[in-house]
This record gives C-alpha cells, structure tokens and sequence, in this order.
C-alpha cells in the first residue's frame, strides 16, 4: 500500500504506561488495516493489535536518551508509547500512521459526502436539515 513507508520495524520498545514503566521489546508491523507489536519475550510472546480507524492522534517527540518516542492516542482512550531507536524508522512510521488513520481525508470531507449520499438517494424524509449541513460541511472543507 502506498501508505506504508516501512512495514516492519525491529526492537522498539513498548512502554507499559500503567504498570510501572514496564518495558516490552519487540517488532512493530504496519500493515493496511493494523499496527502490530510483537513482543520477543520468550515465556510472554504477546501481540498487541492496533486497528487504525481506532487511532486518534499520533504524536512524535523529542528524542530522549533512550531514542525516539512515539505516542498513539485511540479513540477508546488508549494510549500507547513506542520507542524507536533511530529517527528515520521513527518518522517513517509516523508519517504511515497519520496516513493510515485518515485514509481519505478530514472528517469533515466524509461527513459532507455521506450526507450527499443520503440526500441522493431519497432515504433521509426531511432533506432540509441535511442541506444546511452539507453547506456547514463544505465551508469546514
């Protein structure tokens, strides 16, 4: 997918930030639908799935003295902590979950095409409230 500038990045570390400041080494995977992190752990091979209409904000930091952090921010108040030791694997990943998130845009712009839909097809009875906010949607744009 043209989304996806690095499908696989090795030892990142996935901070647990509820228990302590737990640290999990592993393998991150982007792939069109998910993010993946894999744990190498050898008595815990854990996978953490990740799908991508669930992400809200993905953040890059500074770089710390241990590498590069990377936030993700879900829509089910899910944070997640990666950290990733050289800077291009970090921004490459970044710049593919921001992509990935808002695979055609703002919300606004599929808000104002699914309206256009419904008002098209004559399923919505009142189509005055929908055309204000078609309009509303498309000054947003």
């Amino acid at each position: 997918m043209e989304h996806i500038r690095m499908p696989k990045v090795e030892n990142v570390r996935l901070v647990d930030r509820s228990s302590s400041r737990r640290i999990q080494v592993g393998m991150l995977y982007l792939t069109a639908t998910h993010t993946i992190f894999v744990g190498k752990g050898s008595e815990d091979r854990s996978e953490l799935w990740v799908l991508h209409s669930l992400v809200c904000n993905v953040v890059k930091h500074k770089a710390s003295q241990s590498g590069y952090p990377l936030l993700i921010h879900c829509k089910n108040f899910q944070v997640m902590q990666f950290i990733i030791s050289q800077e291009s694997d970090c921004h490459n990943v970044y710049i593919s979950l921001s992509r990935l998130s808002r695979p055609g845009g703002s919300p606004s712009m599929h808000f104002g095409i699914v309206l256009e839909i419904y008002c098209d097809n004559d399923i919505i009875a009142d189509k005055s409230a929908f055309v204000y906010l078609i309009q509303f949607s498309k000054v947003i744009k």
